[in-house]
Parts: C-alpha cells; structure tokens; sequence
C-alpha cells in the first residue's frame, strides 16, 4: 500500500454537505455559496488600516492593493473539511480533506 492510499481523502460534495449540516446545527453562520455577495464581508481600500494605507499609497495604490493586497474579513470565517471538522484557517485543512468556507452572519453563534 503506497503512502497516497492511507491518507484520508474528502470530496467537494462532501464538505459541501457537512458544512451544510454544520449551518444548520450553527445557525449564525452560512456557506460561502449560500452568500450571494461574499465580498460585503470584507474590507474596502478604504477600510485597511493607516500603516497599511500609507504603505500602499506610496507603492501603487489602490489598484496594487486589489492586485497584491489582502482584504481581510470583517467577520469571522471558518472552513469545513470533507470529515466535517471546523477549522479557523484554511492552512489548518488537513491535505486532501477539501473544504467549504463559512462566514459568521448572525450573533447567536456559540462555540
């Protein structure tokens, strides 16, 4: 048996349906799919902190900023693997589980 067979392999689909049953037993949160303008959530130009605004103006603007730049969330975010585990960062996804994005839209979410 080579390497590659004994790690735990998770589909699109199924990510998809954990994180679709993870909502529903979280309801303050919501797939990245179900969200039909996903980028309200997050920064503007604008909105970036001074320091990085000011780095930015210096080395292109806004247009480098869209093109190089981070727009961070401004709510939390979460991905679910195709095991149905929760992780706060995508590099935190095992290899090979894929994945779903879920942002926290509502306020009764409770860990």
């Amino acid at each position: 048996m080579t390497e590659q067979n004994t790690k735990e392999i998770y589909s699109t689909e199924q990510a998809s349906q954990h994180a679709a049953d993870w909502c529903r037993r979280h309801p303050a949160w919501r797939r990245i799919c179900d969200i039909p303008n996903q980028s309200i959530f997050y920064k503007t130009y604008d909105e970036i902190p001074k320091r990085e605004h000011a780095y930015w103006e210096k080395n292109g603007g806004e247009e480098c900023w869209r093109e190089f730049g981070t727009a961070e969330s401004k709510v939390p975010t979460g991905f679910i693997s195709g095991k149905g585990e929760f992780f706060d960062h995508v590099l935190k996804v095992p290899l090979h589980h894929n994945m779903m994005m879920v942002f926290r839209v509502g306020r009764n979410w409770k860990p």
